[in-house]
């Protein structure tokens, strides 16, 4: 089959969808001009209609042999009118017990008009939770009622009263608590066995923006538990928190991985360069170690904070690579990091290396984001920002990834038809990512 027969094929359907909008209020999508001409032999994944993905044309943004869809079951899921319908940062943990951890960042509580799908009256907490329950089997639950939001209403009983569907902040400073200058936003969590019984460890970045600058001050460690399922008073309740836990102000445990050796290792990026810590054990309170290349160019892992100098030179990836937002995970006997390009890019990275803590080489395209989202109203967002991958999610060993975009000014995130579908994620799956390394270099 010639590629461009079926990408012409692809694009006259693309097209024909671009124009069928109904009325004002129809979310118009975006072509693709199509200018593939080589011919190459493609043979696409399985898809299930049920997954209701939607390929996007390859036209020169990635490798052929790698296939991306816009998910747009997870984006109608994540279209919401009541309570939460807008975040930022979305991560996942998965729990013993099969369900999905989710954390936010500033997150829209209130009514959107599910027609015009404008924002109301919304009110915007610093960080919000949510679960995302299991069907039998421990297959991730994919409907609104698979989704408990775990917060905390002003009131949900009088549609004409004020703070309608407004929620409180899952978390705030037990001694600062005006949300707006002194508050968390979540980092990476993590399970881990404490004498035969499971908890979930979330590490909570400490924000002081007193001044207007968002200083980063340190971490806040918060112990769950996870006895009972949703809805029950043990369920994620908090059984311990350590707002002194540290003060590392760049922000080791951003991301985690937990390794078969026994560690934890936490990523950040200092002036986009990805560098590493790790715990003795997969506890967060055991004692961390950072990896730092000496002054003779080897690498050690040490125990205390490394200075600006020492990070400066601790870069885990060759040939100067820089990126926002790595994440790691494992296949076979290979070490995979993704990333987003600097600067609110459009790009993603993918890195292959031979130990959870590099070095990572071989950058490559993995995929590129859409200049544009699928909503009514403008679809060119301002900023893409926190490209989240979510291993939980996968259903075949796709990588799976969530962004955020937001308006070109603040205030159209409000009030305006179709400002409800900037900050918040859309999804997309990237299949037969591998080939990337199955290549002849």
């Amino acid at each position: 089959m010639r590629r461009k027969t079926l990408y012409s094929a692809l694009y006259t359907a693309f097209v024909a969808v671009a124009l069928a909008a109904c009325n004002d209020y129809d979310a118009v999508q975006t072509a693709y001009e199509d200018k593939t001409d080589d011919d190459v032999t493609i043979t696409p994944p399985t898809i299930e209609s049920s997954w209701e993905l939607q390929q996007i044309p390859n036209v020169g943004q990635h490798n052929e042999n790698v296939f991306v869809y816009k998910d747009k079951k997870y984006d109608k899921l994540f279209t919401r009118t009541l309570g939460w319908n807008g975040g930022s940062g979305a991560q996942t943990t998965l729990l013993p017990d099969g369900n999905v951890f989710w954390t936010f960042n500033d997150s829209y509580y209130g009514v959107v008009d599910a027609g015009t799908r404008a924002r109301g009256n919304c009110n915007v907490p610093h960080n919000s939770v949510m679960v995302q329950t299991a069907d039998a089997g421990r297959k991730i639950g994919e409907t609104d009622d698979n989704l408990k939001w775990l917060a905390d209403y002003v009131q949900t009983t009088n549609p004409d009263g004020e703070g309608y569907y407004h929620a409180y902040a899952h978390i705030t400073s037990e001694e600062n608590t005006t949300d707006d200058k002194y508050f968390y936003q979540a980092a990476d969590a993590t399970v881990f066995d404490d004498n035969g019984t499971k908890k979930l460890q979330m590490l909570w970045k400490a924000i002081d923006n007193r001044e207007g600058k968002m200083t980063r001050t340190g971490t806040c460690l918060v112990t769950y538990s996870l006895e009972g399922q949703p809805g029950a008073d043990t369920y994620l309740e908090k059984m311990a928190r350590d707002e002194n836990f540290n003060t590392d102000a760049v922000g080791y445990g951003s991301t985690m991985w937990e390794d078969e050796d026994g560690h934890t290792y936490l990523y950040v990026t200092d002036n986009n360069r990805p560098i590493v810590a790790r715990t003795t054990t997969h506890d967060l309170t055991s004692e961390w170690e950072y990896y730092i290349r000496d002054l003779s160019g080897n690498f050690v892992w040490q125990k205390t904070y490394p200075t600006s100098e020492e990070r400066i030179r601790s870069s885990i990836m060759e040939n100067n690579y820089v990126c926002n937002m790595p994440w790691v995970f494992k296949k076979g006997d290979k070490y995979y990091m993704v990333a987003q390009t600097t600067s609110y890019g459009r790009i993603v990275y993918i890195y292959c290396g031979e130990t959870p803590y590099g070095p990572f080489t071989g950058q490559k395209i993995l995929f590129n984001v859409p200049y544009t989202v699928d909503k009514i109203g403008n679809q060119y967002y301002k900023n893409l920002s926190m490209i989240n991958l979510h291993p939980e999610l996968s259903r075949q060993g796709e990588l799976v990834f969530s962004t955020n975009t937001d308006a070109d000014a603040s205030g159209d995130n409000f009030n305006f038809p179709g400002s409800a579908d900037f900050y918040r994620p859309y999804f997309y799956r990237v299949f037969n990512w591998e080939s990337l390394y199955d290549e002849k270099e």
